[in-house]
């Protein structure tokens, strides 16, 4: 019989209710997953959670992946309300959990003879976010740089957006330096999206390696980012639209390069 959770000063409750906070979730190094992909995906990919939270309602049984781990897994219960309360979303699945985040460096990012790898240059939208880590692993990128600037890969609304990217490809920090450094000594271009690049999307060679940079959703990329770019590409678009969303963009690119490269 699992214990029932049924005070909100649960010191778990408190706990995941203040991983909202980026200087918490920065601090502890944790991770909240919400909802049945995130826990399975983790638990699919070998990352045991240091706490499941069910609610107390929901039958096990909705949740076959916990299973096997219910001999390594801290698995508890929590009253209906509470458990609602503590939630991050309007309609939670019954199952929460706190995890470690994946730790990486940037020469995790390069494997393979041609890595294509996603940088993303002060991006503010979560959503926006998860949604090109979702993109970038489809597309089978190797790995993602966030740039200074960029929202919080463990922002809530960037873990459901991603879909359990974060446990499927390197997802790290870095300075611009830094992977400017790294891009240098390892001869991968830096290529950069923007509206007004002469070379479409389509027309550049995708089968080499390439570090692919998406800038901010209303500055674009930032100056210095700019000035060491090796290449630029455009989306050609019909009729009088601007530009198209960040993260479109970005899945649009990727899954061209995604194209070329399985003709190979």
């Amino acid at each position: 019989m699992l214990s029932v959770i049924n005070s909100a000063q649960n010191q778990y409750l408190k706990l995941y209710r203040n991983l909202k906070k980026r200087d918490v979730r920065d601090e502890l190094n944790l991770l909240p997953l919400e909802g049945v992909k995130l826990v399975s995906d983790a638990l699919s990919r070998g990352i045991i959670p240091k706490l499941i939270l069910v609610r107390e309602d929901v039958d096990m049984g909705k949740f076959p992946f916990l299973l096997p781990h219910l001999g390594n897994a801290s698995i508890v219960r929590v009253a209906e309300k509470l458990f609602d309360c503590t939630a991050f979303t309007d309609s939670p699945q019954g199952i929460i959990a706190i995890a470690e985040k994946p730790s990486y460096t940037l020469t995790d990012l390069f494997v393979g003879t041609a890595p294509l790898l996603l940088v993303v240059d002060a991006v503010q939208d979560p959503g926006n976010l998860g949604t090109m880590l979702r993109s970038a692993v489809a597309a089978g990128a190797a790995g993602a740089v966030l740039l200074p600037g960029t929202v919080d890969s463990a922002n809530p609304k960037t873990l459901r957006a991603a879909m359990g990217a974060h446990f499927a490809i390197p997802v790290v920090e870095a300075t611009t330096s830094e992977l400017l450094n790294e891009l240098r000594l390892r001869q991968i271009p830096l290529v950069a999206a923007a509206a007004t690049a002469t070379t479409a999307y389509d027309g550049f060679d995708w089968s080499v390696p390439a570090a692919v940079v998406i800038g901010n959703e209303g500055a674009g990329v930032s100056r210095v980012v700019a000035e060491a770019a090796d290449a630029w590409v455009s989306i050609p678009l019909a009729a009088a639209v601007e530009s198209l969303n960040a993260a479109i963009a970005m899945s649009v690119i990727f899954f061209e390069a995604a194209r070329q490269r399985r003709s190979l």
